[in-house]
């Protein structure tokens, strides 16, 4: 059906309402983990508003840096093992742009308001919402 709400519309909502109606009548612990729920709401929000081109970006980044085909959890997980064995290190080309990336993108969903990926947009760092 084209007339139902978004997923991130329905979850925005939620989060608002635990925000505006919830928190306020509670207390204490209560109050800091209904807190907490909405931060996580938010998240999950911005994850599933997170373009599909920038999922398939970093697993097009990993295969070239890796030189190797693969899903994205296997990919990092050579990388892991690749680092740990002294085989990749910082001078390897496109390992800390590549990091890089990855980081900027994955504090996008995370930590949007966070003081430092502030600071790497505002000195041109990779932008989820806007790049991909």
């Amino acid at each position: 059906m084209q007339d139902t709400p978004a997923d991130t519309e329905l979850l925005a909502a939620v989060a608002e309402f635990l925000r505006r109606d919830v928190v306020p009548a509670l207390d204490g612990s209560l109050q800091y983990q209904t807190r907490v729920a909405a931060n996580v709401i938010d998240r999950v929000q911005r994850g599933l508003a997170q373009p599909p081109a920038v999922i398939d970006e970093e697993q097009q980044r990993l295969q070239r840096l890796l030189d190797l085909g693969g899903d994205i959890p296997t990919l990092t997980q050579v990388l892991c093992d690749r680092i740990a064995a002294g085989e990749i290190t910082r001078d390897t080309p496109g390992l800390t742009d590549f990091l890089w990336w990855v980081t900027c993108h994955k504090l996008s969903v995370d930590q949007p308001r966070y003081a430092g990926y502030q600071r790497a947009l505002e000195r041109g760092a990779p932008d989820a919402a806007h790049d991909s």
